[in-house]
């Protein structure tokens, strides 16, 4: 299980480093706070087992349709 913890890392690193980069705003705003949740996650799967997947989906949909809407691009 440490896998899925370790991805979910990684991705929270890469969301939030990624908002850093942006000037202030609501698409900042909402790439911190995705990038916290996959943090929370991340936590959540070290001790859990994958009851924690549901919720990683709706992170994982929220930051698509952020960049959807604002044209943000996965670096």
């Amino acid at each position: 299980m440490s896998d899925a913890t370790d991805y979910l890392m990684a991705h929270a690193r890469k969301t939030i480093l990624e908002a850093r980069r942006l000037p202030p705003g609501p698409p900042k705003f909402w790439l911190r706070h995705i990038g916290s949740v996959y943090h929370l996650l991340a936590k959540q799967g070290a001790y859990t087992n994958i009851e924690f997947l549901e919720d990683y989906r709706a992170a994982r949909k929220a930051e698509d349709d952020l960049r959807k809407v604002t044209g943000l691009v996965l670096v």
